[in-house]
C-alpha cells in the first residue's frame, strides 16, 4: 500500500462516524433539537444546522482532500464541548459508571488524536500550523 492510499483510507475512514452521526440528526431532527436543548445546548434550533453542515461538508472536503487540516481543526474544536454536554456525565451518584458514556467520551479523545495526525499529514496545511522541526 502506498502513502497516498494509506493517507485516502485514513481520511475515508475518519468520515464514517460523521456521516452516520449527520443522517441520525438528519432523519430524526426535532427530537435531536429537544435532546440538545435538554442538554444546555443554547440555540439548539440554530445550532443543529451548523453541526449538520459541520458533519456533512466536512465529510465531503476531507473524502477530497480539501482543506483537511481545517476540518479537523473544526471537528476536534466541535468534540470538545459535545463531548462534555453528551458524554461526560458517566458517574452516576452511587459511584458507578455508565460505560456506554465513558467509553464514548474516550472515544471523542481517540478520534481527536486521529484528527490531529491528519492535520500533520495534511501538506496544505499553513505554514504556521504546526511547523516542521
Amino acid at each position: 500500500m502506498t502513502a497516498a492510499v494509506a493517507y485516502l483510507l485514513a481520511r475515508v475512514l475518519t468520515c464514517g462516524i460523521w456521516v452516520a452521526a449527520g443522517l441520525h440528526k438528519a432523519t430524526h431532527y426535532q427530537a435531536n433539537i429537544v435532546e440538545m436543548g435538554h442538554l444546555g445546548v443554547p440555540l439548539p434550533r440554530l445550532v443543529l444546522p451548523l453541526v449538520l453542515i459541520l458533519e456533512m461538508v466536512g465529510a465531503t472536503l476531507m473524502v477530497v482532500d480539501e482543506y483537511v487540516w481545517l476540518v479537523s481543526l473544526a471537528w476536534i474544536a466541535f468534540m470538545i464541548p459535545a463531548t462534555w454536554l453528551y458524554h461526560v456525565k458517566f458517574m452516576m451518584k452511587d459511584g458507578t459508571i455508565v460505560f456506554p458514556q465513558f467509553v464514548t467520551g474516550w472515544k471523542n479523545v481517540s478520534i481527536a488524536g486521529g484528527l490531529l495526525a491528519l492535520v500533520l499529514l495534511d501538506t496544505s496545511r499553513p505554514a504556521w500550523l504546526f511547523p516542521a522541526g
